[in-house]
């Protein structure tokens, strides 16, 4: 008899994304990170993983499906500068992943540089969306991309909720960058006293550089806190640095743990600081202090807000007032002091 030919292959039941790596089909969320420069990184729904600095390459674009990225406990005795997450290269997006700072299980000592997701270093083209962030302990976002700059580029942080105890740094800081956008967040009792608040830009060294900054339509609350020590919902403080097109707008800021909604800071040595800051249509209300307040030799815009249950409405020390035309003004004892 003849012989017969071998049987082709059956047909797959299912087919293989060549661009998409599942974390689930490797030993850690590291080494299924690291096959995924320029690839989807997909992780399975509702999973908890323990890591510490997961960096995530260039071009990969992170499912995060509701799992939880968690610090470990009794982790942050040391003063190193890390995260649970760090963005690895240009054109890189976090989308739905929860992060959990496991602020409680610490032994009591924090460090303010633990944050949950870093953008440190000449990146461009970042996404950070659909995120939740908890039980922070430094920053929830940290944005540091250096003298270099990500210029022409953005870095955007979107539809993420930040949620805390009074007892973090920062929901998101910005210490360097241009073209920066964060919006449409929402952020809850952020910042221990005498660290800054919900949102902070304010640069690290001589050599950074800050432009083109804008924050809208960011929810910021803060319940009453007993002690000492200020607290803000958005600062830009440009302490021997100019920055450029700084905008606030939109935002929707009150809590009596406020020490003010809006805090503006120039340079403390009386020389006049020429940033250019515009703080428009936003709604600040019911807080501890002033709405936005000044100080140092910084002369913002600040126009077409609603002021309501405050005292005062603008708090200015020893800076200039720009354009405040188009404010509103209810239960406000002072509109300017």
């Amino acid at each position: 008899l003849p012989l017969l030919a071998g049987e082709p292959p059956r047909p797959a039941t299912g087919t293989v994304d060549p661009g998409v790596i599942l974390v689930a089909d490797h030993a850690t969320p590291q080494l299924a990170a690291n096959a995924a420069a320029g690839k989807r990184l997909r992780f399975p729904a509702g999973r908890t993983y323990i890591v510490n600095d997961l960096v995530i390459p260039a071009g990969c674009y992170v499912e995060g499906n509701g799992s939880i990225l968690r610090t470990a406990d009794a982790s942050t005795t040391d003063s190193s500068d890390d995260g649970i997450l760090r963005v690895g290269g240009d054109g890189v997006t976090i989308d739905g992943l929860k992060f959990d700072g496991n602020s409680r299980n610490q032994g009591g000592v924090w460090n303010q540089h633990r944050h949950q997701v870093r953008v440190h270093g000449n990146y461009s083209n970042i996404l950070i969306k659909g995120c939740d962030f908890s039980n922070i302990i430094g920053d929830g976002v940290y944005v540091n991309v250096g003298s270099g700059g990500n210029t022409g580029h953005s870095i955007e942080i979107r539809d993420c909720t930040f949620t805390a105890a009074n007892d973090n740094r920062n929901g998101v800081s910005v210490t360097s960058g241009t073209n920066v956008h964060v919006h449409h967040n929402t952020f809850t009792n952020m910042a221990r006293p005498d660290m800054p608040g919900a949102i902070d830009i304010e640069r690290n060294s001589v050599t950074d550089v800050i432009a083109d900054i804008l924050v809208e339509y960011n929810t910021i609350t803060r319940a009453a806190l007993s002690g000492t020590g200020s607290r803000y919902g958005i600062l830009a403080a440009m302490f021997n640095c100019v920055g450029t097109n700084i905008v606030f707008r939109n935002n929707d800021i009150s809590g009596a743990g406020l020490s003010a909604a809006c805090l503006i800071i120039g340079d403390s040595s009386g020389t006049f600081n020429a940033s250019t800051v515009t703080v428009t249509a936003n709604d600040f209300h019911d807080a501890g202090g002033a709405g936005v307040e000044l100080n140092y030799g910084i002369r913002p815009d600040i126009t077409d807000n609603r002021f309501t249950n405050l005292s005062p409405a603008i708090l200015n020390y020893l800076s200039v007032l720009g354009d405040t035309s188009g404010n509103t003004f209810t239960n406000v004892a002072r509109q300017i002091a």
